[in-house]
């Protein structure tokens, strides 16, 4: 039980500070303009390449890592939409944020289980591609 509640922490830390220090580099580095046209094509690309590729691939490589093994995955998701959530918006709007949010914070979630998943079924590529794919639709939808 000890070694469970150990695992589930060490993937739901594992995902705020994830979160937190990628959010940090973007702050630092300032915010990406798409430099590819304005029209879907552009945007999609855009999304692919700047958005998903960068949390997917952070979150790829924390699993990896061993932080947020399957079946743990899913806690890494948590943690990663909920800093991702903490850091985008002011503390005093947080109730707010978290109810808009709720629906990037369970793509976080869906995503980092499917990474997890397929890594431990050693497909790790298939996984990864997976989340991007979903990550950039959701984008696409919500955008």
């Amino acid at each position: 039980m000890r070694l469970h509640l150990f695992n589930g922490l060490i993937a739901l830390f594992g995902g705020l500070f994830a979160s937190s220090t990628l959010f940090i580099v973007f702050y630092l580095i300032g915010e990406f303009k798409n430099p590819f046209p304005e029209n879907l094509l552009g945007k999609i690309l855009y999304l692919l390449i700047f958005i998903s590729v960068i949390e997917e691939g952070v979150k790829f490589l924390i699993i990896k890592r061993d932080i947020g093994q399957y079946p743990y995955g899913f806690l890494l998701g948590f943690g990663f939409g909920i800093g991702e959530t903490f850091f985008k918006y002011p503390f005093w709007e947080i109730e707010v944020s978290l109810f808009n949010r709720s629906g990037a914070i369970v793509l976080h979630i869906i995503t980092a289980s499917i990474i997890s998943y397929f890594v431990y079924k050693k497909k790790p590529a298939l996984g990864l591609l997976i989340a991007m794919v979903l990550h950039t639709g959701f984008n696409l939808i919500i955008d």
